[in-house]
């Protein structure tokens, strides 16, 4: 889903990130709940020495990603291939 400004914010009641060159990218939550499980992810990205950003994301970014995960409570998390 996007905000009003276009800019990717979760998916279908999901939290959603992306990886670009080591990199790991999440929505900040300002329009979509944070979540347990979103929080415990970027905890163990940040565990893991990876780069952790959370910043608006374009629609763009998310197509020219190297990969795109999602979360939610119930399933944990999952991958997307395009």
């Amino acid at each position: 889903m996007l905000d009003k400004d276009g800019y990717v914010f979760e998916k279908n009641a999901t939290n959603i990130f992306l990886v670009k060159k080591g990199r790991v990218l999440t929505p900040h939550a300002d329009y979509c709940l944070p979540g347990i499980t979103r929080a415990t992810i970027m905890e163990l990205v940040v565990k893991e020495k990876f780069e952790l950003v959370e910043r608006r994301i374009s629609l763009s970014k998310f197509h020219a990603a190297d990969e795109v995960s999602c979360c939610f409570s119930i399933k944990s998390i999952y991958m997307e291939y395009f």
